[in-house]
């Protein structure tokens, strides 16, 4: 069984990388664009990355200059466990 589980979490982490992409897409603040579109979800294995322009750490976490915008670590803790659970079901 623990086999079968492992099998479908492989075969769903694509989907939910593309989901998770197009979550960050959709919630990422905007000036010029170049931080929305930058985003990437990869999967690798039992691996998510997330990728983007440098400067994202920055936005995500805030400077001495300019306040957090957390929309990885929002978008992560209020959607991904539905994302999951979904894309692991249809693997099944």
């Amino acid at each position: 069984m623990m086999n079968e589980i492992k099998e479908a979490i492989e075969r769903a982490l694509p989907r939910i990388s593309i989901r998770l992409q197009n979550e960050l897409v959709l919630v990422c603040p905007v000036d010029t664009g170049r931080l929305r579109a930058s985003i990437k979800v990869t999967s690798d294995g039992m691996t998510i990355t997330i990728s983007m322009v440098d400067y994202g750490i920055y936005v995500e976490f805030g400077t001495f200059k300019q306040r957090p915008n957390p929309f990885i670590r929002n978008t992560i803790r209020n959607k991904i466990g539905k994302i999951v659970q979904e894309e692991i079901l249809k693997s099944f």
